[in-house]
């Protein structure tokens, strides 16, 4: 009997002690889980963004070209850490031949060399596929990216250069001004640094006077300027556009976003509807009592300072 009441007490004291452990581990994991979430949380502490590249870059770059076309040379930006150009390539694309897509092949040789191109073909635009047996002595073709970081940009460029030589297709040279791939921790930082909102925009560009050039077949007679009413349409664009600029060995990232107004018909003047603020109206089909009058303002996405102004939504009057 005694040894069946130590051995219940024993059992109990363990149990007690597990269930002791238990709290203190989930209340442990708790805590952490807090510590992280914490840390993560993006914050716009710089602006612009600075973003440097990794010192080894360019010699691995370089390491990388040597091996891949020995009598080839590059240019180099050093506040983006990517080639400017790289000429005299003379790689043959063996597999680009009549009803291929020519714009694949090379798409798979930059793809095969990230150390040299530094590219995910991912964030840039897909263009309309090319028959590789349309390609002639001299064909040179761009494409814009899309995505930097996961956040739309507007700045970047890459150009390739092909050459048939002996029936065969070579992608003889590139160039181009871009950022190579950045991790998604700057992307959170972008995301943080977007905090213009349209209530501030929308008071901003309500007080301020908006220029716009007042047209008579074409010739300009004057100017007029229209400071946005209370009931005019104000929206703002739901995403951000980022560019950047080279600085002494990094690059400077800064965002914008577009308030596009529309002024209340309440609102027009005789100057205003001539000028080139005033755009046909969609699906207007030449009717020229369909349209519109407003203006696009460009703001800075951190700061709300206005860069640029724009009269005429979507068209370009004479």
């Amino acid at each position: 009997m005694r040894s069946l009441i130590r051995f219940v007490v024993s059992t109990r004291a363990v149990e007690n002690l597990w269930r002791t452990v238990s709290i203190l581990t989930l209340a442990l994991l708790a805590s952490l889980a807090g510590s992280r979430v914490a840390i993560a949380a993006p914050r716009c502490e710089q602006y612009p963004i600075p973003w440097r590249p990794a010192a080894s870059a360019r010699e691995s770059a370089q390491s990388e070209l040597a091996r891949l076309s020995p009598g080839a040379s590059m240019t180099w930006n050093p506040s983006t850490g990517t080639l400017t150009s790289a000429l005299s390539l003379a790689l043959p694309l063996p597999d680009c031949t009549d009803g291929q897509d020519v714009i694949a092949q090379v798409y798979g040789v930059l793809a095969a060399h990230p150390a040299l191109f530094q590219l995910d073909m991912s964030e840039w635009r897909v263009p309309e596929p090319f028959d590789c047996k349309y390609v002639g002595n001299d064909e040179l073709l761009n494409v814009g990216r899309i995505r930097l970081a996961g956040r739309p940009v507007a700045q970047d460029v890459f150009a390739y250069s092909l050459k048939r030589i002996n029936g065969v297709i070579h992608l003889t040279g590139v160039n181009g001004t871009y950022l190579p791939i950045i991790d998604a921790a700057m992307g959170e930082t972008m995301v943080a640094c977007n905090s213009l909102t349209e209530p501030a925009a929308t008071a901003t560009a309500r007080s301020t006077p908006l220029r716009a050039t007042v047209l008579s077949n074409c010739s300009r007679t004057g100017t007029v300027m229209y400071t946005p009413h209370a009931n005019d349409t104000f929206r703002l664009s739901p995403d951000e556009a980022w560019t950047w600029e080279d600085a002494s060995g990094q690059a400077l990232l800064t965002g914008e976003r577009t308030l596009r107004v529309i002024v209340n018909p309440a609102n027009y003047t005789s100057d205003l509807t001539s000028s080139d603020a005033r755009c046909p109206a969609d699906g207007a089909d030449g009717d020229d009592n369909a349209f519109t009058v407003g203006f696009d303002i460009a703001f800075d996405a951190h700061t709300g300072a206005i860069l640029s102004v724009k009269p005429g939504l979507g068209c370009f009057v004479c």
